[in-house]
């Protein structure tokens, strides 16, 4: 279950299940749920899941679903991908030792978040006004002060975006508002994700730096990303539901954080946008496109 439907994420998940042995329709029964992009419509949907007497298990892609599924049953088990702590959200008692119903892949954020804002300043010594792109999703399971706090001491004036509506994007990242900012940074929000194309166009019009959370972003044109390779980060997520469906409990299961970071660079939009690149940040980069 999660707040919208991402037909990457669906393919990826039933891949991943068949590698694991799973075969949908023979040993498996795969029902992918989604609130078509309302966040507060969670809660229901995960009250009408526990309800099902058929589920073995609730995947629970973001915080916020992760908390209304929680909320929902204290005894399906979860295995939920969450962008904040699962300690201080209240998902687990410690990360060795979840102790619920609930285990999964804990990213932390914050954390990269303020590394891609790090990563700006090393891009545009001289930037002055810094927009950090967030929804709803993502202002509602997890704080940006320690990302606004790394800015200011960074010498930025940072200012949170906040995409209210999905429908109101081209209004909200229009070419006039995204004018007033230096550079742009997003943060790991499925959301977000879910309107990639449309973002990078008006990110693209606006002529503006951005960095994104993952490689996709910039495989689908946009300059620059850093974050935990998710693809890896599902493979793990994927073993964790294996390991509860062959009968492991999810509170003896450690939560696990990603392990592997990509940082990637499209230089024809560097080029574009008239950035010389630090040979720094080039030498870190695990994909410099061409």
């Amino acid at each position: 279950m999660g707040p919208v439907d991402i037909p990457q994420q669906t393919d990826a998940t039933r891949r991943l299940l068949a590698e694991s042995g799973y075969v949908e329709g023979r040993n498996i029964q795969l029902e992918f749920r989604n609130t078509a992009g309302n966040v507060d419509e969670l809660p229901a949907l995960a009250r009408e899941i526990a309800r099902d007497g058929r589920v073995d298990v609730i995947i629970a892609i973001s915080t916020p679903a992760a908390l209304a599924a929680c909320k929902a049953t204290q005894t399906i088990p979860i295995v939920a991908f969450a962008a904040v702590d699962p300690v201080a959200a209240g998902l687990a008692d410690s990360l060795a030792h979840p102790g619920r119903n609930v285990t999964g892949i804990a990213v932390f954020s914050e954390e990269t978040t303020i590394k891609r804002v790090e990563l700006m300043r090393e891009l545009l010594p001289r930037a002055i006004r810094l927009g950090t792109v967030t929804t709803k999703l993502t202002s509602g399971a997890q704080s940006l002060a320690p990302v606004l706090e790394t800015g200011r001491k960074l010498g930025f004036e940072v200012e949170a975006i906040d995409v209210d509506d999905p429908a109101n994007i081209a209004t909200i990242l229009s070419p006039e508002i995204l004018a007033r900012f230096d550079g742009l940074v997003f943060v790991p929000d499925v959301l977000l994700g879910a309107h990639m194309t449309e973002i990078i166009k008006m990110v693209s019009l606006s002529n503006k730096p951005a960095i994104f959370p993952s490689p996709d972003w910039v495989a689908h044109g946009g300059f620059m990303s850093f974050g935990p390779d998710f693809a890896d980060a599902a493979r793990h997520l994927i073993a964790q539901v294996d390991r509860v469906l062959k009968g492991a409990k999810p509170g003896d299961l450690p939560f696990e954080r990603p392990t592997k970071f990509d940082l990637r660079i499209n230089l024809r939009i560097a080029k574009a946008l008239g950035i010389e690149l630090p040979p720094t940040i080039v030498a870190r980069s695990d994909e410099v496109i061409e």
